[in-house]
């Protein structure tokens, strides 16, 4: 990244901080935020439905008010991308292997319970939750994923004022259509769950605290921040940089699940594809995997 250029990221729940809060904040400055989210989100539930608005929308409007609550205190992860090619990586790398890594960020997560208030009963599921802060963009990601021990996942995605709700089987189906929507929204699930993974599979490129930021706008306004940078692994080698836009590998997140593997069992991985006399084959490119057996 050039020293010199101006650097300014993007904030996750802009709408939430910016509209709903900061104009409820106005209106009772005595309040607390945990009382400011009880008052909003009374108002959002009991309030007449607009034209356009459905009990869906609602259900989503509400659910990242609760995301919000969780960065009111301090307990939403928040990621900054050290550059934003990084984005475009993660967004863009197929998720060849979603069952494995489902299996390994349900089975390396922390279980919580849920309740169903409709159906009065209770689920086992674990979940993840985390802001992203890209460099020069106006609108973060916000994500909360959601896996169940029925080998399910939810994501919830806010941007802007734009939220909604994927499933793993509902990004089956948006990865085969070629309309912008699906598209969209397919790099969108990509780049949240692909996040999670490149945060397992190089560690080493993760560092705590905020990158230097030349126009801040509140973006660290939490005590839990994250900087991710590019590893080399993801980099094509031996290739001129003609270009200052990075050439990645064409490559997935695996988990390692075969006996095989009799040391990295059990891992999350990066492997990309490359020709061996004429055939193809899958090399590790992680960090400490250098043997497999």
């Amino acid at each position: 990244m050039n020293k010199g250029k101006k650097i300014g990221y993007s904030s996750p729940l802009r709408f939430y901080w910016d509209e709903l809060y900061k104009n409820q904040k106005k209106i009772t400055p005595e309040f607390s935020d945990d009382i400011i989210f009880s008052l909003l989100r009374h108002n959002i539930l009991y309030s007449p439905l607009l034209p356009d608005e459905s009990l869906e929308k609602r259900d989503l409007l509400i659910t990242g008010l609760e995301l919000w609550s969780q960065d009111s205190k301090g307990d939403l992860l928040h990621i900054f991308f050290l550059e934003k090619y990084l984005q475009d990586f993660l967004e863009n790398t197929n998720l060849s292997d979603i069952d494995g890594i489902r299996k390994y960020l349900y089975d390396n997560g922390e279980q919580k319970q849920i309740a169903y208030t409709k159906t009065k009963g209770n689920a086992n599921c674990v979940y993840y939750s985390f802001g992203l802060h890209i460099p020069n963009e106006k609108n973060g990601y916000a994500f909360a994923l959601t896996l169940f021990e029925n080998n399910t996942l939810e994501l919830y995605f806010s941007h802007g004022k734009d939220n909604g709700v994927l499933s793993d089987k509902f990004y089956t189906d948006l990865n085969k259509r070629q309309d912008i929507q699906s598209i969209t929204l397919s790099k969108m699930f990509r780049l949240a769950i692909n996040t999670i993974a490149y945060m397992k599979c190089f560690p080493e490129c993760v560092k705590e605290g905020v990158p230097k930021i030349s126009f801040p706008r509140g973006e660290d306004r939490s005590d839990n921040n994250v900087i991710f940078k590019m590893s080399q692994a993801i980099f094509e080698e031996s290739k001129p940089q003609i270009s200052k836009i990075p050439h990645f590998r064409k490559g997935y997140f695996r988990l390692l699940q075969s006996d095989y593997f009799t040391h990295k069992k059990g891992q999350l991985i990066y492997i990309t594809e490359t020709m061996v006399k004429g055939k193809a084959q899958t090399v590790s490119k992680s960090e400490n995997i250098e043997k497999f057996k």
